[in-house]
């Protein structure tokens, strides 16, 4: 009986021990955005930085709270990342109450805060644009977007850069192509410009201003179901001189996208 005692004593200590240990493991609770949920904020709305016409309400009570979940834990840090916003989230106390944060979407912990404003700066849990903005933004999404569109451009870049073209400067004008901003994300855009790194005469245009560019590539996306992708690409230098042009034709099919692109206009384009 004292041996069983004894037992009884260390499992009960170890218990103890663990749950004190999972308990000082677990993330602290953010209380910065307790208003949300205490004082029953009316709606959140999310704007697209690059496309000011996609813009969603979100006014489903869930929808919200799952928001105050997602923001309750996150982690107020001092430094911001570098990359440019590609949401501004505006949360409605009131009607004329609002708190607007900038928000860019895929980034991890390593990379500075996520979410932010002039005041306070977070690292956000990816979850706000996985379970809440893509839902809304994959209604009009195409399949694989971000791989068949910016795949698309480089094999475009890869066929333009050839002979004397290969000493011209070339600048990339994503900003231009309207059709598709809403979908461009900063970090896609940071791995394509990684990628174009390989090119040494070719980058993505960073300003509004365009001097400085022997060439400059725009983007016009024509349109885009789920089995098909098409965009015409222009290379433009001097501007006395005709264009090239490229037209995107691809198709998915077979489980896989082909991408297609050729300097004669297909036909049904």
């Amino acid at each position: 009986m004292r041996n069983l005692r004894k037992y009884l004593i260390i499992i009960t200590l170890i218990s103890t021990t663990i749950f004190l240990s999972a308990c000082g493991m677990m993330p602290k609770k953010n209380k910065d955005f307790e208003y949300i949920k205490q004082r029953g904020v009316m709606k959140v709305t999310i704007q697209s930085t690059r496309d000011k016409s996609y813009k969603f309400t979100v006014t489903d009570k869930q929808a919200i709270e799952d928001i105050y979940q997602i923001l309750s834990s996150a982690k107020e840090v001092q430094e911001k990342t570098s990359l440019n916003a590609d949401y501004i989230l505006e949360i409605y106390e009131e009607p004329n109450k609002i708190i607007k944060f900038n928000y860019t979407a895929g980034l991890d912990k390593g990379n500075g805060a996520n979410f932010y404003n002039e005041e306070k700066s977070y690292i956000v849990s990816n979850r706000l644009d996985n379970d809440i903005i893509k839902n809304f933004r994959n209604i009009r999404k195409p399949i694989d977007f971000e791989d068949v569109y910016y795949e698309s451009l480089y094999r475009a870049i890869e066929q333009f850069n050839t002979g004397e073209n290969k000493n011209k400067k070339i600048g990339v004008n994503l900003k231009g192509d309207m059709e598709a901003a809403k979908y461009q994300l900063s970090t896609d855009i940071m791995y394509f410009e990684d990628r174009l790194k390989k090119i040494s005469n070719v980058e993505n245009v960073k300003g509004e201003d365009l001097d400085g560019y022997d060439v400059v590539m725009k983007i016009k996306t024509e349109g885009y179901t789920d089995t098909k992708y098409k965009a015409t690409v222009t290379f433009q230098g001097n501007p006395k001189e005709k264009p090239a042009v490229y037209y995107i034709s691809n198709v998915y099919e077979q489980g896989s996208w082909k991408i297609n692109i050729t300097d004669k206009k297909p036909e049904n384009f």
